[in-house]
């Protein structure tokens, strides 16, 4: 009953009409059945999802997850030869996930401040049996070490794991460190993702050994307030802008992808 249930819905989401209508009314459902915690397939990798949170409710009611993004990032770890990936804002692991499954040789660090989010990435890495490719951090990453907040949405009884940013009015007690104090590589190929809402030059700043040392593919979401100093930033290490577009739901945020010494 249930598997014919999920086929009748995503037939009813391919008509551009009612894919609304039918994903407020899934969601209604299963709050309502007490159904909202579950372990989904995707791209034949599992996640367990608890669907009151943003990133993992859209996973699941579109059944896809910033595939450019993922489509980009997946073709230049193979291009470039990359043994190296870390994901910074990793939430609930789908990057990771996804690259430890189509990437054999890779070795992953996946960081992420909020606990909730964190729980589920630590589950979805041990479902897949990836714990010994995946290291998970449970902190943020900044150009300092120390504590901060999370300023998080509290949408459906859960505090939001999507758009939660690092602020002194956050509600979220975290820790934060420097990348370059973690992560000791030289002389390697290495891929970077940060996802950061808005934190992410002191990022930059905390991994710059990293990024000087090693040969880099770097995806950055640049929040429109950062741009011009990130791009200085990158610009007098070397790096070199590949291409930028706004992949990601909010309009005024755009994706950038540079690389630096592998050309």
């Amino acid at each position: 009953m249930k598997t014919l249930f999920f086929k009748i819905f995503y037939i009813i989401r391919k008509l551009p009409l009612l894919k609304r209508l039918s994903n407020s009314l899934l969601r209604r459902i299963l709050f309502k059945i007490n159904k909202d915690k579950f372990c989904y397939s995707f791209k034949d990798v599992k996640f367990f999802l608890n669907i009151r949170d943003s990133i993992d409710r859209e996973l699941f009611m579109n059944g896809y997850y910033e595939e450019k993004q993922l489509n980009i990032l997946s073709k230049s770890i193979k291009k470039y030869s990359i043994n190296n990936f870390i994901d910074i804002g990793s939430n609930i692991g789908i990057y990771s996930i996804l690259m430890a499954k189509n990437h054999s040789n890779l070795t992953i660090y996946a960081f992420e401040p909020h606990k909730d989010a964190f729980k589920r990435l630590k589950k979805n890495v041990n479902l897949n049996d990836f714990s010994n490719k995946i290291y998970l951090y449970d902190y943020a990453l900044s150009s300092k070490d120390g504590e901060s907040f999370l300023e998080t949405k509290n949408r459906f009884g859960l505090s939001q794991s999507g758009g939660a940013k690092i602020s002194d009015n956050g509600n979220i007690k975290i820790k934060y460190k420097t990348g370059d104090d973690l992560i000791k590589i030289k002389n390697e190929n290495i891929a970077i993702k940060i996802d950061t809402e808005g934190h992410e030059l002191f990022v930059l700043h905390g991994i710059k050994n990293l990024l000087v040392y090693n040969k880099i593919f770097l995806q950055i979401e640049i929040f429109p307030q950062n741009i011009t100093v990130v791009t200085q930033f990158l610009n007098n290490l070397g790096f070199k802008l590949i291409t930028k577009s706004q992949f990601t739901h909010q309009k005024d945020i755009l994706d950038y992808f540079f690389e630096k010494n592998f050309s």
